[in-house]
């Protein structure tokens, strides 16, 4: 080549004040720097809509990692607040995990029934914005382990104490906690959150019932539903009778003048009765 050809243009350095050539990423929350420690998951841009459903420091949930090194995968992401990631993430490495442990069996997987979802309460149209909507609530349906078995969490053939421990870990943990007894919404699954209310106050209702007691109380509800139907259909009140002498249309007879005419007359209105 000839030694004439001239080289390409050095490359100008960075300029600092233009941003625009740095990959800058966004700063890791407080909350995702603990989370990082215990859980895998993705950040997330802010929810900021439509409507009331925004939320800011937000992730995708994808496994819980247990301290002996297990990994707890949920069967889907769970998009939730990290401050909601973090507090599932406990009760299932601390709570739930240690408690099925205890009966010798091994957590491996959580199934989730819904996370963040753009909707109001119980999907009814003017009820207040759901929690699900701010990305600061969890739906479980079951857990998985180990042997490839699951325990759903509303079924009353499961173990009646194993699901009581549960409901008592996940009230101790959560704002609201919603489960079979609670309404007709929640019969296939446990509702999670940590909405902030006056005075710290929670609701937990979710009835850890077995078979017989389920049994019992729905035929109380059967029959309380019965009782309050009539068992006999009342008749309407009969007709009042009137008598027949004053339901009977009035006779009008022809009642003859007597006169000096009346002998000459006489035959003819005879004729005429």
């Amino acid at each position: 080549m000839a030694d004439g050809i001239p080289l390409p243009r050095a490359r100008p350095a960075d300029i600092p004040s233009d941003r625009s050539t740095l990959g800058a990423e966004a700063p890791v929350s407080p909350c995702q720097s603990r989370l990082a420690e215990i859980a895998a998951f993705k950040p997330l841009p802010p929810i900021t809509g439509p409507g009331e459903c925004t939320a800011t420091d937000v992730v995708a949930l994808d496994a819980v990692l247990l301290a002996d090194g297990h990994r707890i995968a949920f069967s889907r992401a769970a998009t939730l607040r990290c401050a909601m990631a973090e507090a599932v993430t406990h009760w299932i490495r601390d709570d739930v995990a240690p408690t099925i442990a205890a009966l010798g069996k091994s957590l491996r997987g959580v199934e989730p029934l819904d996370s963040f979802d753009c909707r109001r309460r119980n999907g009814i149209k003017n009820a207040k914005i759901s929690e699900h909507g701010r990305a600061n609530a969890l739906d479980v349906r079951s857990f998985k382990l180990a042997n490839g078995a699951a325990i759903e969490l509303t079924d009353a053939s499961v173990a009646k104490p194993l699901r009581e421990k549960l409901r008592q870990s996940a009230c101790a943990r959560f704002s609201t906690v919603l489960g079979n007894g609670a309404d007709a919404y929640h019969d296939s699954h446990v509702h999670l959150d940590l909405i902030e209310r006056s005075n710290h106050y929670k609701i937990c209702q979710w009835d850890a019932l077995d078979v017989t007691e389920t049994a019992a109380l729905a035929a109380k509800k059967a029959a309380t539903a019965a009782a309050s139907i009539p068992s006999v259909v009342p008749l309407p009140r009969p007709r009042p009778v009137i008598e027949a002498a004053l339901s009977d249309p009035p006779r009008h007879r022809i009642v003859p003048a007597r006169g000096p005419l009346f002998g000459l007359f006489a035959p003819l209105l005879k004729s005429m009765r």
